[in-house]
């Protein structure tokens, strides 16, 4: 991170704020000096020796130090300029002063202390020492012409000298605590800098993170957002975007079941207009609440890539073993099949031969299975009329495996619901779930029964395709792992056909999912993201 330099401003803020404080302090004094003389408060001191002097300089004074006041407040000039202007305009009422009270021994030469020690702070520097110079020599001066006049009945040269002295005391410890106010003031802007760089930083973080992220306050508007959130939690219609309950109801609830004592994490399922999210709440602040920290993150996502990671995995698996494998595989299979040819065979042996033949073959296909699924390419997602896609599906499958309309049926409840999905991987889908439902699903009087039934939803935000048997149904134990990797019900499976189905349906943005039914038989549902308009018909 680059480094920050940061240079002192002489007119900054906090000096011309210290500059105002210090004008007022300029007509507070001569007018309590005014105040006092009217009232007599103290007729040993204020102009004891001329009072009608003490009076005028004391009212100049006051009508000066207004009109510096608005020039300091409007002024352009430099400040060292301005504060000269002051210094001597208090110089020289304040040396009137102590003249008509008698000198010295009066002790009105202390009001040049702060004078100075104002200075000191203002312009660091040689200033506030030039400055208690001249306040010297200026009591010196009355206390001379006091003296030689035989106005002052004693002379007070001693009390001059001391006060002087206390004038250049002032200056040296001004100096120095504008010396520390100045390097503290450097290291806050700099700490400053750095953090605001951190905070840019963090900022960009943040905005680049996979993860949604947000901080609620504690009256539940949301303070910020990323950009993943919001991809994640925005839909059309929203009441109000600034508020968690506005954005996210749903949400909204359960950080209100946290903030009452619920768990820390939870998962909010997708109703249609949001995804299935994982949600985390983290409290900030440590001395003082300082709101929420919320993560949020789409399921579907991470399981998403979860599976790509296993794809891998077998993809570098297949890599290594198809050649060892598939080349022997073929020369068994092959010589099977020579054998088989042979007349001289008797039963016996042919049973055996098709038995070598047979599994040579699944295990031909598992490999085709593997290699296919590790090949996997991005999904191309195109809209689909659902209701037309169907029929021509279903037409299809009878023709290709002699099915009547009886054994297989379809029901849409409307045949303009359109869907973004990759044709092929729908049909690859579909075509394992029907394959599994006429070998798996004969009912008990060993017909043939499949249905195909597809819903819109609700408003026609969603839509999902269930394929339907009535045959045993799955054992609850294997309805837990059926969507696992070479788990399967039958001798004759390879387990990877509910496993690939899954995750095409996932890499279109899908859901796939097995529902049992009561009454004998099985349901496997494709869960769609929202459907778009229907079309017209």
């Amino acid at each position: 991170m680059p480094h920050t330099e940061i240079q002192t401003d002489p007119d900054s803020g906090r000096n011309t704020y210290s500059l105002q404080v210090f004008s007022l302090y300029r007509i507070l004094v001569p007018a309590i000096l005014l105040a006092s003389m009217a009232l007599e408060i103290a007729p040993r001191t204020l102009g004891r020796l001329y009072p009608a002097m003490a009076i005028a300089t004391a009212a100049v004074w006051l009508l000066v130090a207004l009109a510096q006041s608005v020039a300091v407040h409007y002024g352009r000039r430099p400040l060292k300029y301005r504060v000269a202007m002051l210094a001597a305009a208090d110089i020289v009422a304040i040396t009137l002063i102590v003249y008509a009270g008698g000198g010295g021994a009066s002790g009105l030469g202390m009001l040049l202390i702060p004078v100075i020690a104002g200075i000191g702070l203002l312009v660091p520097g040689r200033s506030a020492a030039f400055f208690a110079a001249i306040g010297t020599l200026s009591l010196l001066g009355a206390e001379t012409h006091g003296l030689l006049s035989r106005n002052f009945q004693e002379t007070g040269f001693t009390q001059a000298g001391l006060i002087g002295a206390s004038l250049f005391a002032t200056a040296a410890l001004s100096w120095i605590l504008a010396r520390r106010m100045q390097e503290t003031e450097v290291i806050a802007q700099q700490r400053g800098a750095d953090l605001a760089d951190m905070e840019q930083l963090n900022a960009h973080i943040i905005e680049r993170m996979g993860s949604g992220m947000l901080v609620v306050g504690e009256d539940g508007r949301i303070r910020l957002i990323n950009n993943a959130a919001w991809r994640m939690l925005n839909h059309a219609g929203l009441v109000d975007p600034s508020t968690l309950s506005g954005l996210y109801p749903a949400l909204d609830h359960v950080y209100r079941a946290w903030l009452a004592g619920g768990p820390g994490r939870t998962t909010i399922p997708s109703d249609g207009r949001f995804p299935e999210i994982d949600v985390r709440f983290t409290r900030l602040g440590i001395e003082r609440p300082a709101g929420t920290l919320v993560f949020v993150e789409d399921t579907a996502e991470f399981h998403r890539q979860m599976q790509e990671l296993k794809l891998a995995s077998l993809g570098r698996l297949t890599a290594s073993i198809a050649h060892e494998i598939r080349n022997p595989l073929g020369a068994i299979s092959h010589a099977a099949q020579l054998m088989g040819e042979s007349e001289s065979l008797d039963t016996q042996d042919r049973r055996l031969v098709g038995i070598i033949h047979d599994q040579s073959q699944r295990m031909n296909t598992l490999i085709q299975s593997i290699l296919g699924l590790s090949r996997r390419q991005t999904p191309r997602r195109e809209p689909i009329t659902l209701g037309a896609w169907l029929e021509g599906f279903a037409e299809e499958f009878r023709r290709q495996n002699g099915l009547t309309g009886g054994e297989l049926t379809l029901h849409a409840t409307s045949q303009g619901t359109v869907i973004e999905f990759d044709p092929d991987h729908l049909h690859q889908i579909l075509w394992n779930l029907c394959s599994n439902a006429l070998h798996h699903g004969r009912d008990r009087e060993d017909r043939t029964r499949i249905e195909i039934v597809a819903d819109a939803g609700p408003l026609g935000r969603t839509a999902t395709i269930d394929v339907i048997d009535h045959g045993r149904g799955i054992e609850p134990k294997l309805a837990e792992e059926i969507f696992e990797p070479f788990v399967t019900g039958s001798r004759t499976g390879t387990g990877l056909g509910l496993y690939i189905s899954r995750e095409l349906c996932e890499n279109n943005g899908g859901r796939l999912t097995y529902l049992p039914i009561p009454s004998g038989g099985s349901c496997f549902r494709i869960h769609f993201q929202p459907a778009g308009k229907p079309e017209a018909a």
